[in-house]
């Protein structure tokens, strides 16, 4: 299993939501689509990645939204219409598609992240989540 290429399990498909998209619209999709991170890319330019915003992100950002506060729920709904690009981490991890899936598994560990980016050289082609690696182990 150790010795599968991240090319082989990884998601050559990730969801992408542009900088602007609301955070309501993007807790729909990580709910929707029941994944722990989403790829968000520049307005102009699908191709460049901004970064990863993770639902360990979405709850950060709700527990400083709500901390201390007596309109929870106004407090939510003004969150839940900023844009993601305005909280999206703009430093993440990137893995090569030849790498191995132990290298995958050693940077999800080391640095707590549930999705990393997969390239090509320069060129986004996939993404790589906790739950490949563990359907890849023990499916």
């Amino acid at each position: 299993m150790l010795n599968v290429v991240v090319s082989d399990i990884m998601n050559d498909h990730p969801i992408k939501v542009k900088a602007g998209v609301s955070m309501r619209n993007v807790a729909h999709l990580l709910l929707r689509y029941r994944i722990n991170g989403i790829l968000v890319v520049d307005e102009d330019k699908e191709e460049s990645l901004l970064g990863v915003f993770t639902t360990v992100d979405f709850l950060n950002l709700m527990g400083l939204a709500i901390s201390g506060l007596p309109q929870k729920m106004a407090a939510l709904d003004a969150l839940a219409d900023q844009p993601v690009g305005k909280f999206v981490n703009r430093q993440f991890l990137r893995i090569e598609h030849t790498d191995h899936a132990d290298k995958a598994i050693g940077l999800m560990l080391k640095h707590n992240v549930p999705t990393i980016p997969v390239y090509a050289g320069d060129k986004l082609v996939g993404v790589i989540g906790r739950h490949d690696i563990i359907n890849i182990a023990f499916a």
